[in-house]
Parts: structure tokens; sequence; C-alpha cells
């Protein structure tokens, strides 16, 4: 029972497309113009939709730049040092933190690689991430 619903739904689709398409030839040939059909609805679009559209076309306005202005350099200011919030009345001493000295990445790295279990590792990861060795040229 499904394969036959199946089965006519496919076969009245294409029925469909055929008397279409003579309708369609059949304007041609005669020369009329294809009328619309009454039956569609068209939805006017909300009066918020309008204003975004006119927006969105709207153009920028441009803006016109004399040919010789005036550039002046900008100002080079000293950068003052941070003021501490520690007040001089207060007990607690001030906390000072200490600077972190970060080791370069190549230095991360031959750190990293001194050792011949990360190498190995290294050089697994390498096989496995880099492109396929018929990829390769």
């Amino acid at each position: 029972m499904i394969i036959a619903s199946v089965v006519w739904s496919i076969v009245s689709g294409i029925i469909a497309k055929k008397k279409a398409e003579a309708k369609k030839l059949a304007a041609k040939q005669s020369g009329a113009s294809p009328q619309i059909d009454p039956s569609l609805q068209f939805e006017e679009p909300s009066p918020a939709q309008i204003r975004i559209e006119s927006l969105r076309r709207k153009k920028k306005k441009t803006v016109t730049v004399d040919p010789d202005p005036v550039v002046q350099k900008p100002r080079k200011r000293k950068l003052e040092p941070i003021k501490s919030l520690h007040t001089k009345g207060c007990p607690l001493p001030p906390v000072e933190i200490p600077k972190r000295h970060t080791k370069s990445h190549a230095r991360q790295i031959a750190t990293l690689l001194s050792n011949r279990r990360n190498l190995r590792t290294a050089i697994v990861l390498s096989e496995i991430l880099s492109k396929p060795v018929s990829q390769r040229n």
C-alpha cells in the first residue's frame, strides 16, 4: 500500500510538470504574456522592515579632505610610573610582586627536545600532524 502511494505521488508530480510545460509552450507560441496566478498572495513588509532596508541602501556620506592639511606631529609624553596605593600610615608592608622572567620559545623547545623520550614524542607528533606521505613534495 505504501509503495503504491509513493509511486502515485511520483507519477502525479511528473504529470503536473508535463502539464505546466505544455501550458508554457502554448503561451510562448501564441505570443501572449504569462498571466499571474491570482491565488498567490503577496505579503506587505512591515514598516520596520522597510526602514531597515532603506538604511542598508543609504549611501554613506563622503568626507572631503583639504589638499594641504596642517599635520601636527603627535607629542611624545613620558609615562608616569604607577603610584602605589599603599599609605605610609598603614601597619602592613606593601606587597611587591616579583617580575617573572619567561624563557624564549626557542629555549623552551630546546629544553624539551634535550630528553630522548620528548624527542621521540615530538617526532611521532610531527608524523601524525603533517601531510600524508603520498601528498608530500
